[in-house]
């Protein structure tokens, strides 16, 4: 069975590319150092670079890379078991692990990153500015059971995050911090969310970007970068 696996780039511990191109196995490590033996249930080790129909990966830094690998036994046998390797097959753009809108959700995560505090200000006014208290919009829990009923909460749950993690980098740039529920980070979550299910329910996306549209416009035309496309 194969695997999307991410992983940064810059500073990568393992070539995949190499790996690639002298057709070798990379060892999977328990922990570092570590080599995980085959007596072990390999795929929640595996987690941090696997990707499967319930599980999206969700990698610390942006950007990552994307690669399709297969868990292979190794020629070791040992009393503790062999160890298991990773085979790799080829790379794919690392927008896949981002969902049907992915490259979209690339930009997304690309602007947030970017943002200077005051944008960060108004993305806080844009929530409220977006849906008054006295008529706050259902479209999150409406989406929220959209995802659940189509399988798309793994995905939606792996954007909110991206999201999040976003906005806190941007925030720490300028010597701030962004507050769980806060009005900013509830406006990048409702942006997150409604890529995740953008193409099942248009209409029910459009409601949710109106906080993110208010403050910096249409996610739509916001450029890809590069590492998500890129092979």
């Amino acid at each position: 069975m194969t695997r999307p696996s991410g992983h940064g780039f810059g500073d990568d511990l393992v070539d995949y590319a190499a790996a690639l191109r002298d057709r070798r196995s990379i060892l999977l490590e328990e922990s570092p150092g570590i080599a995980l033996r085959r007596r072990k249930q390999p795929w929640h080790r595996a987690a941090p670079y696997a990707s499967g129909a319930t599980y999206l990966p969700f990698a610390n830094d942006i950007p990552f890379g994307l690669w399709i690998f297969s868990l292979t036994p190794g020629d070791d046998e040992a009393r503790s078991g062999r160890t298991w390797g990773q085979t790799i097959w080829f790379r794919v753009p690392a927008w896949w692990a981002l969902g049907p809108q992915g490259r979209t959700a690339a930009a997304l995560l690309a602007r947030l990153e970017k943002l200077t505090w005051e944008e960060v200000l108004i993305l806080r006014r844009s929530y409220n500015k977006a849906w008054p208290a006295d008529r706050e919009d259902p479209a999150w829990y409406e989406a929220q059971d959209l995802a659940t009923t189509t399988d798309r909460a793994p995905l939606k749950n792996a954007l909110i995050k991206h999201t999040e993690t976003a906005l806190d980098r941007a925030a720490r740039t300028h010597g701030k911090r962004v507050r769980n529920f806060s009005d900013e980070q509830k406006s990048a979550s409702f942006a997150a969310m409604a890529l995740a299910i953008e193409d099942l329910s248009p209409s029910l996306a459009h409601r949710l970007l109106g906080p993110l549209r208010l403050a910096l416009g249409d996610v739509h035309t916001y450029p890809v970068p590069s590492w998500a496309d890129s092979l």
